[in-house]
């Protein structure tokens, strides 16, 4: 059950980018407007995104299936 490391990782990464997405959004509300500029990085942030739960989706996918180690020949 070690992934459940790698897991914590991802929440804890998760949980920045939702933050930072609130304070975009605060921002292009109360502070400026976006620009075209801004547009594009939406949506690179959203293609990304697609990108992670497709991922994320495909591991449930994965059959645990180990690699068997070749015999050594030397000596």
């Amino acid at each position: 059950m070690e992934s459940i490391y790698q897991f914590a990782s991802v929440t804890k990464n998760m949980a920045n980018i939702t933050a930072s997405l609130n304070d975009l959004a605060y921002r292009y509300k109360e502070l400026e407007e976006r620009t075209s500029l801004d547009e594009a990085h939406i949506d690179v942030l959203i293609i990304s995104a697609q990108g992670m739960i497709e991922a994320a989706d495909a591991l449930k996918s994965i059959a645990y299936n180990p690699t068997q180690e070749e015999s050594s020949t030397d000596g």
